[in-house]
């Protein structure tokens, strides 16, 4: 019995594990998602480039958002390094455009969802660029953004709890055998 608890335990645990392991951040491209407009938030790895705003937008598997930032103290951002957008073209860089509550927005290309982007804003005070990152979090956007999962995770867990219960059966008929 204490064996039948065990390997049921055990079970459990390794389906445990692999929920446990699927939350690890994986990018999303664009091709897993629905065309369209969508608000998303933004982490950004310093609080002197907070992104307040997001819009998302998902147009023939390419992805360009337009973030909104709490201060007004970038005149430019660059998807990038620092020292790669003091190397870069004038027309690569995004300038910032005024909203109607005099917040600073600025239209960026995004590779992925749920990965780090290098993103380089130049201080307007300062005149130098500063390093930042950014993540586009897949979790707050609307369900309607994703596309539908593909049928064989489905099937892959509908084997895990086939197996699962195979196991418990075989488990019972061994308790039963030892009633006799």
């Amino acid at each position: 019995m204490k064996r039948i608890i065990a390997v049921i335990m055990f079970l459990i645990g390794v389906m445990c594990f692999s929920s446990c392991e699927e939350k690890e951040m994986k990018p999303i491209y664009a091709e897993r998602l629905n065309d369209g407009t969508y608000s998303i938030e933004v982490k950004s790895s310093s609080s002197m480039f907070r992104v307040i705003d997001c819009k998302l937008t998902v147009d023939d598997s390419e992805m360009t958002a337009v973030i909104t930032l709490s201060g007004t103290g970038y005149e430019k951002v660059y998807v990038g390094t620092s020292e790669q957008a003091n190397s870069a073209s004038e027309n690569n860089f995004s300038y910032f455009t005024e909203t109607t509550e005099g917040k600073y927005c600025y239209t960026i290309p995004v590779e992925a969802l749920d990965k780090k982007i290098a993103c380089a804003g130049f201080s307007t005070r300062k005149q130098k660029w500063y390093d930042r990152t950014l993540v586009f979090k897949s979790e707050t956007l609307a369900e309607e953004a994703l596309k539908s999962e593909p049928v064989p995770v489905i099937i892959i867990l509908s084997v895990i709890l086939a197996v699962v219960f195979a196991v418990i059966g075989i488990a019972v008929r061994c308790l039963k055998k030892r009633g006799k």
